[in-house]
């Protein structure tokens, strides 16, 4: 899976462990898992300089793609989706500011 690929690059900087944080976003649920691997993508593109056009013309393509604009409305979503879940959204708190790697 290449969004798994984005997330486990993001992941292994986390403070409680990648293996064990890694495992944690395979096993949410999977609109929880695609969030944040969306998001950890986000969170790379959108703090990358655009040192050329052409750059700055990728980076607008990636964050038009990863949909990073709506990431605020879809996190709320998925925190009212999930409320009874302390699981979910300690995941979600924890990977929120994952990025850029």
């Amino acid at each position: 899976m290449h969004g798994l690929a984005v997330a486990l690059a993001v992941l292994l900087a986390s403070s409680s462990g990648p293996q064990e944080l890694i495992a944690r976003v395979e096993s949410a649920p999977k609109d929880v898992e695609a969030f944040i691997v969306r998001r950890t993508g986000c969170n790379h593109f959108l703090g990358e300089p655009p040192f050329s056009r052409e750059r700055a013309v990728f980076l607008e393509q990636q964050i038009d793609k990863l949909r990073c604009v709506d990431l605020d409305r879809d996190e709320k979503a998925l925190r009212r989706a999930y409320r009874d879940d302390p699981t979910v959204l300690q995941l979600l708190d924890e990977t929120a500011d994952m990025g850029p790697w």
